[in-house]
């Protein structure tokens, strides 16, 4: 097995065991649908203070994509207020229960929430520590992309929790 493969799996274990743990205190109960979640949301990338958006807007130029910044605290403790994200497009039909989208509201403002199922609307969306799902399905004609990367100095929220498992510009999302 390759460092690259171990890597993999070690991050998506972790990911899992955070949104287990997490089902007890976060407005998602489901632990399986956490663990999908989990499964398909990149953990973030802890990184020094300062550095969050450059290496976010690096990795989006790889790609084509783009670097927004994450606010609020719907999402933690995936992902912690000032969490700098990568967006990816990806085609509608692409798109599975678990993966964290970002979505344009109506006023202009963007969201970062997770799938967590579909309805004649959209895809159904739900930040992990909101008790309700969104009251806007995600669309066509709203879907911004998907979360492929993230990088956070401010992990204590995720790293606290492993812990407890082991033993506004322009560039803003809402995780709320």
């Amino acid at each position: 097995m390759t460092t690259t493969t171990r890597l993999l799996r070690f991050a998506a274990l972790t990911l899992a065991a955070v949104a287990i743990s997490v089902s007890a205190s976060a407005g998602i109960k489901s632990s399986r649908l956490l663990a999908k979640i989990a499964q398909n949301t990149p953990a973030p990338v802890a990184v020094e203070r300062g550095t969050e958006m450059k290496l976010a807007e690096a990795e989006a130029a790889k790609s084509g994509a783009t670097a927004l910044w994450g606010i609020g605290s719907s999402m933690e403790p995936i992902y912690a207020p000032n969490t700098a994200i990568v967006v990816k497009e990806m085609a509608y039909k692409d798109i599975k229960k678990g993966m964290t989208v970002v979505y344009r509201k109506t006023n202009g403002r963007y969201v970062a929430h997770s799938v967590i199922g579909e309805d004649r609307n959209g895809y159904i969306v739900q930040g992990v520590n909101n008790a309700e799902a969104d009251t806007v399905s995600v669309n066509e004609k709203n879907i911004v992309g998907v979360i492929t990367a993230a990088y956070s100095a401010n992990t204590a929220g995720f790293h606290q929790m492993m812990s407890q498992v082991a033993g506004t510009n322009s560039k803003t999302v809402a995780m709320r």
